[in-house]
């Protein structure tokens, strides 16, 4: 839990690696990261764990990626976005880590399975209202 007047204090970081990441200043981010928020990842929001997770990728930082990953991983963070376990898969690959890449794949395999679940029912409901639209009945 956040003791009182950390949740400003995080938003505050939050802002600065953002600007940093936005002035193309991935390794001050870094080093921020690594000095005011990266200690305790237990209570770091996942809002700003995405944010060094993007950057770090945009920036061919892989390693530490991984390394970040897997200390969330160790507090037992399971991340609820396809979109970051799938940019862990990638650095995996392009590190040669191929067997790293499919352990997180099995082990996150429920999200791609939900996001595509989730994309068969967009699609129907679209078809169905364009349907309904143009007067013809669905096949």
């Amino acid at each position: 839990m956040l003791s009182k007047g950390q949740g400003t204090t995080m938003g505050t970081y939050a802002q600065l690696i953002q600007a940093l990441d936005m002035d193309h200043r991935a390794n001050e981010a870094h080093e921020f990261w690594l000095k005011k928020i990266g200690r305790d990842l237990h209570s770091v929001p996942w809002k700003l764990c995405n944010r060094m997770i993007s950057i770090y990728y945009r920036n061919n930082m892989l390693e530490n990626l991984i390394k970040l990953f897997k200390g969330l991983e160790a507090f037992d963070r399971q991340h609820p976005e396809k979109s970051i376990v799938q940019k862990v898969a990638d650095s995996y690959e392009m590190l040669g880590l191929l067997e790293e890449k499919e352990r997180v794949l099995e082990k996150y395999n429920h999200l791609f399975i939900e996001a595509a679940k989730g994309q068969n029912k967009k699609h129907r409901n679209a078809s169905s209202k364009k349907n309904k639209k143009s007067g013809k009945p669905k096949k």
